[in-house]
């Protein structure tokens, strides 16, 4: 469970939003230990997370080079936006971790 702590100080990425190497993408770290554990702790920085996703655009993250597309751009955000919604259900996309 460690490996939250190093995402939760780390993963507000400036590099972008993201599934593939972004915030949405490390806040799957969140969902995925939330549903081990059942620990609130780890719902709670996966919403930390989500909040941060819904100011897209405002942290002068880089554009990426498929802005639209599920791993690097708005859908995968939209993705993990949505599955915040019923994280006990919440899978990353594509595949489970």
């Amino acid at each position: 469970m460690a490996c939250g702590d190093v995402v939760w100080k780390r993963g507000l990425l400036r590099k972008g939003y993201g599934i593939c190497h972004g915030v949405a993408g490390n806040a799957y770290t969140f969902l995925s230990l939330y549903k081990l554990s059942k620990d609130k702790k780890h719902l709670h920085r996966a919403c930390q997370f989500a909040l941060w996703c819904c100011d897209y655009g405002r942290h002068g993250c880089r554009t990426p080079d498929r802005p639209y597309s599920l791993f690097e751009g708005m859908a995968g955000t939209a993705y993990f936006l949505y599955d915040i919604l019923c994280p006990a259900a919440s899978k990353f996309p594509a595949f489970e971790v």
